[in-house]
């Protein structure tokens, strides 16, 4: 497995696009690697089914696919979400006093990318670099309840495939409930004794691209507070979305 892997990434960086050569035959992909053209057709046409690869039908050769891009872009924005949500989530941490969390989404997964710590008494509570469903925690469900109704769906099917949904009316229920009120709030939903407060960060295509949460020990969290931070959360993260260039108004 991993030679085809290594003869796959070989021959896309063979095809990769220059002044003289836009696209390449099978052949002159065997001849340039050195490998039979029946294996130059196999790998093309795995990497074709991905997207990887595009065949043109009139010249019958090929060129990078657009997935290529699409997982270059993928990177770019959460680098770029990250720059920019890190002076936002230094201000937040410091006006709040608690830990603030930047989440991005992969797959039917979130992600945590990034973390201020301001709580000594949550220090690590939730490490950098730890998945959850997109159904757990409100960070996750936020991204979830603004992604599109298809991708929705779809990550929706895969959750009850994994059984990581335990009542999918009451997730539909509350994803509606996220949409209105444009926040999401989870009580010891992934960390015991914790409260959590998310807002939607979009990009300048206005797509959910990531998540801001402050988390804090339920024990200090009072009502009152409890306003004060989701007002908090909810300008930090129209900020970072303005400065990723959305111009979107819930």
């Amino acid at each position: 497995m991993s030679e085809v892997i290594r003869k796959s990434i070989t021959l896309l960086t063979t095809i990769k696009p220059n002044e003289e050569k836009e696209e390449w035959s099978a052949t002159e992909i065997s001849r340039e690697l050195n490998i039979p053209v029946q294996t130059v057709h196999r790998l093309l046409s795995s990497l074709e089914e991905y997207g990887f690869v595009f065949k043109n039908k009139e010249t019958k050769k090929f060129r990078l696919g657009l997935t290529l891009l699409q997982l270059g872009l993928s990177i770019r924005d959460n680098l770029l979400v990250r720059n920019s949500a890190l002076p936002i989530m230094k201000k937040l941490g410091s006006k709040t006093k608690e830990n603030v969390y930047l989440t991005v989404p992969e797959g039917h997964e979130g992600i945590f990318i990034d973390c201020i710590n301001f709580s000594q008494l949550l220090q690590n509570s939730e490490p950098i670099g730890m998945r959850g469903p997109l159904c757990t925690g409100a960070s996750n469900k936020v991204i979830l309840a603004y992604t599109s109704r298809k991708a929705k769906q779809r990550i929706i099917r895969r959750l009850v495939e994994k059984s990581e949904v335990k009542d999918l009316k009451k997730l539909e229920e509350d994803l509606r409930n996220i949409r209105k009120c444009g926040i999401a709030i989870s009580f010891e939903d992934i960390t015991e004794r914790t409260v959590s407060i998310a807002a939607p960060i979009f990009s300048w295509e206005d797509k959910v691209v990531a998540a801001i949460s402050v988390i804090g020990p339920d024990t200090s969290l009072t009502e009152s507070r409890l306003k004060d931070i989701i007002s908090l959360t909810e300008r930090a993260a129209e900020e970072i979305s303005e400065e990723l260039g959305s111009i979107k108004r819930r």
